[in-house]
């Protein structure tokens, strides 16, 4: 039996913000200041690619209708189910994680990542313009989940749905 290299857990804790220029489609992630990745948007195939800082490379992609799975090389590292027809809940796991990403406002772009039914952290959309998204991590997150959830909430529409002959 091979070996399995584990992956690296990179953890989000405290503030942090996504935030993207008017009408582009890529994305930056900050943490105090401090870049931790990029997110690249590619609406058609309904996919978005992630370099974080350290140089790994992440796609999350469609996975069927109502499940997008993040991936490094051929390895699945993390998957979001969608748990309502809505759309306002979703089930993110991994090697070593379980949450739900609950909407608490679809209007304003205002979710929670939630562990056993209580908060651990907070992910809100801007008013006017939807190219901001501000989280608040009470509790270290996993990275894969923070970027998991980005992709769902910024286009909850293209994660539901499954690619067209592929992504």
């Amino acid at each position: 039996m091979a070996e399995r290299n584990p992956t690296r857990i990179i953890p989000f804790g405290g503030r942090g913000e996504l935030h993207s220029t008017l009408f582009s489609r890529a994305w930056e992630l900050r943490k105090e200041g401090a870049l931790m990745a990029v997110g690249r948007r590619h609406v058609w195939r309904r996919t978005s690619e992630v370099e974080l800082n350290d140089g790994r490379h992440w796609i999350i992609s469609p996975d069927g209708w109502g499940t997008v799975s993040l991936t490094e090389r051929d390895e699945v590292l993390a998957r979001g189910e969608r748990q309502n027809w809505l759309g306002r809940a979703w089930d993110l796991t991994g090697e070593s994680f379980g949450y739900e990403l609950r909407a608490r406002s679809m209007t304003l772009r205002k979710w929670s990542i939630e562990l056993g039914g209580g908060e651990v952290a907070r992910l809100d959309g801007g008013v006017a313009s939807f190219n901001r998204v501000r989280i608040e991590a009470d509790l270290p997150v996993p990275l894969e989940a923070v970027m998991l959830s980005w992709h769902i909430i910024v286009r909850a529409w293209e994660a539901a749905a499954s690619a067209a002959g592929g992504a």
